[in-house]
């Protein structure tokens, strides 16, 4: 699996995320998980060792112990522990999503390959989206013509200058100086850990590429590294 770079603004004296600097690549990853299924969610990260989502977990793991016999048929099993994402015939699904997601033969290819080359640096001009050309072969879920503003919480903005300066404000960042930038890669690993701080998380850049293990007021648990 390839990796791409976020460029993260860290508060120092917080010691948390900020905001992060993404394009589309990582955009319709996060969009795109919502297609997929809860099942096959937690099948992945059990599959790689992360420690499970809670209670649902073991109703994961009943399914996987229940004796076939107590079921209905095996498809009824297989339905549920392995269901098939319905992505939308209408994009192409994100290289991310597919490599985490075996693709099925109805599940539109992602002709586009991302790349870790650098972002656009922090409060790039803003401008309105063109109209696209009826020509052009759209993937994803979003346009490629901005970067784009991922906050904490995996809240989602197209990012500018203006949008930046009023984000600090609003976020009552007086002291300029206490920020700091710092590329990250998202790996295949780190993939897994920001779909499983999601499920817990309203600081998950934080939780993820930083460390921290208790914000606003819930508990994350941390990562099994096997």
């Amino acid at each position: 699996m390839a990796t791409l770079s976020l460029k993260l603004l860290i508060d120092n004296n917080s010691n948390k995320v900020v905001f992060a600097e993404a394009g589309k690549e990582f955009v319709d990853f996060l969009f795109g998980c919502l297609q997929v299924p809860l099942c096959s969610i937690m099948g992945l990260l059990s599959e790689h060792d992360l420690v499970g989502l809670g209670s649902l977990s073991r109703v994961y793991e009943s399914i996987e112990n229940l004796d076939p016999s107590f079921l209905q048929s095996k498809a009824s099993k297989d339905s549920l522990l392995r269901p098939i994402p319905t992505f939308s015939s209408n994009t192409h699904t994100p290289q991310l999503l597919l490599d985490l997601v075996p693709p099925t033969p109805s599940t539109p290819s992602f002709q586009r390959s991302f790349t870790s080359s650098s972002t656009p640096a922090f409060g790039s001009p803003f401008s309105q989206p063109n109209a696209p050309s009826t020509e052009e072969k759209e993937t994803g879920y979003v346009r490629d013509v901005v970067t784009y503003m991922v906050m904490d919480d995996l809240t989602v903005k197209p990012m500018s200058t203006i949008s930046s300066v009023t984000f600090l404000t609003n976020l009552y960042v007086k002291d300029v100086s206490s920020l700091r930038e710092k590329m990250v890669e998202l790996d295949k690993k780190k993939v897994f850990e920001l779909i499983r701080a999601s499920f817990y998380s309203t600081t998950v850049l934080t939780d993820v590429f930083i460390g921290s293990k208790v914000h606003s007021g819930l508990f994350f648990f941390p990562f099994l590294d096997k």
